[in-house]
């Protein structure tokens, strides 16, 4: 199995490093200044250098990023309840 090294600063690539976690089309990241947590969702069709992503919101409460991950996918992520109820300013 191959590693990859998630290195990219830009907040729509597929190896941006700020992910924190995925399943299938959606993810959430922290934002490049580390102020706000973002869910989004891959982008269809083939990208030439991997697939991009596109914001569908930025939070700054855990509750709120849940119940927007909840309206669009119907279903809750543990991944999400591990995370602080603000984000503060840092990721974890």
């Amino acid at each position: 199995m191959t590693s990859v090294l998630k290195t990219d600063h830009r907040e729509t690539s597929d190896s941006y490093r700020g992910e924190l976690f995925r399943r299938g089309k959606l993810r959430v990241i922290v934002c490049k200044d580390s102020l706000q947590w973002i869910l989004q969702r891959q982008r269809g069709g083939k990208q030439p250098v991997g697939a991009a992503w596109d914001a569908l919101g930025y939070f700054v409460t855990k509750s709120a990023l849940k119940r927007a991950h909840r309206a669009l996918s119907g279903a809750d992520w543990p991944e999400l309840d591990h995370l602080p109820d603000r984000i503060n300013g840092r990721a974890t």
